[in-house]
């Protein structure tokens, strides 16, 4: 299937220099290529693009906590931040970074925007877990969260790791580039926002954020500020096309409209923000102002394929309209439009020449036929990443028949089970 969507039932794709060549139904001659797949009896599809994403979140999955947090207040300030974000070290962040990509890659995705959330393990932080994504050979946008939320000093180091890392790595037309990133407007203060706002335009890196995933961060803004808080980012002159908003659950009519003015793009988590009891974004309203949205899995669930099934059902029942969110637009959500909202929607996201040649083929064996007509439904309401059978990334493949060629996965998941264990290990004692 290429980015047009058009079914070709037996077919093939050349490569070159990282870069897409041709697709044709029959095996192309007469062209010079580093590399021809066959994806004969296969569904091939763009990488999945994974907008938003916590590599080091896996080491969270299964964590045994006294009790579940009431809200998400709670559960930053009772959980996440005391015993899971000031406790990461480097060791546990780069194993946590490798067992994560191989999870994406092994169901599909190829590419994604991280923000690692640990501000006492830098630093030199990024370089470890950029390290990790180049092992497992997957296409990444790192970056740190900056805040005053430990203290002042802390935040300037941490946006000082962002820029020492976009100098680094983004002039290298690499797999692996940077983005700025602050967290909330109940974490920065206006000042230190400004001064980020400042180094991302000196640097053309963006900026990735958390916008409005709680009720909590716009209670606090109406109460200090007296406005909405994309009201204060406008005012302040931080919003623009180079920001990726992540989240964005309570985010108003009124609010939707600014961020549509600015170009802002936006990265959507159905399934976490339903697991810590934030809400269910207004997704919908942000497709109908013609924002530009990407699907993400907020570093809680790895395999895209639930997020996109998430994405298609969950909308539909709040809602009560079985015509929104359909096949199509969620799929996009999941490839170009991912790839627009992390800036890489020229290199990534479809299928084509002249892009990079990050693709994924699946098992075509549905129980049911595959047709022209029903083949994105189905990958969206019953596609899974185990259908996953290989995954190609700048002209490389790192999944081959559903197994990951570029690290010992026994290996990596042995030491993530160990960094895990030494992060549970800090937790308080059930009485």
């Amino acid at each position: 299937m290429d980015s047009n969507r058009r079914i070709i039932p037996r077919g093939f794709i050349a490569v070159k220099d990282s870069e897409i060549l041709s697709i044709d139904p029959g095996e192309p001659s007469g062209l010079t290529s580093d590399l021809t797949i066959d994806a004969s009896n296969k569904i091939a599809l763009p990488g999945l693009v994974c907008a938003h994403n916590h590599m080091y979140g896996i080491l969270s999955h299964g964590m045994p906590i006294q009790a579940a947090p009431s809200n998400f207040r709670s559960f930053l300030y009772d959980f996440w931040w005391p015993y899971v974000e000031d406790k990461l070290n480097k060791k546990q962040i780069e194993t946590a970074a490798r067992s994560a990509c191989v999870e994406m890659a092994k169901s599909g995705t190829t590419c994604f925007a991280d923000i690692l959330e640990a501000p006492n393990s830098i630093p030199a932080i990024l370089d470890a877990e950029a390290s990790a994504v180049k092992e497992v050979g997957l296409r990444g946008i790192l970056s740190l969260e900056a805040s005053e939320r430990v203290n002042r000093k802390n935040g300037e180091d941490c946006v000082k790791e962002n820029l020492e890392f976009i100098k680094e790595w983004n002039d290298r037309n690499d797999t692996i580039r940077g983005k700025f990133c602050t967290h909330t407007l109940f974490t920065c203060s206006l000042e230190f926002l400004s001064n980020v706002r400042e180094l991302a335009n000196q640097y053309k890196a963006g900026i990735h954020i958390h916008l409005e995933e709680g009720a909590y961060e716009t209670d606090f803004c109406m109460k200090k500020y007296g406005e909405l808080p994309v009201t204060v980012y406008d005012r302040i002159g931080y919003l623009g096309p180079d920001v990726l908003a992540s989240q964005c659950v309570h985010t108003s009519t009124e609010e939707i409209a600014i961020l549509q003015k600015r170009r802002v793009k936006l990265a959507h988590m159905p399934l976490s923000n339903c697991e810590v009891g934030g809400g269910i974004a207004p997704a919908q309203q942000f497709l109908d102002a013609s924002l530009t949205v990407g699907l993400g899995t907020d570093g809680y669930i790895t395999d895209m394929f639930d997020v996109m099934r998430a994405a298609f059902l969950i909308h539909k029942g709040y809602l009560q309209n079985a015509n929104v969110m359909s096949a199509k637009t969620v799929l996009e959500m999941a490839t170009i439009n991912g790839a627009r909202a992390i800036g890489l929607g020229d290199r990534v996201g479809s299928l084509e020449a002249g892009k990079k040649a990050d693709l994924v083929l699946l098992d075509a064996s549905f129980p049911t036929p595959i047709t022209s007509e029903n083949v994105i439904p189905q990958l969206v309401t019953f596609g899974r990443g185990n259908f996953v059978q290989h995954v190609f990334v700048d002209g490389k493949q790192v999944v081959k028949n559903g197994g990951i060629v570029t690290v010992d996965e026994e290996e990596v998941n042995i030491n993530c089970k160990t960094a895990a264990e030494s992060l549970w290990e800090q937790l308080p004692r059930r009485r």
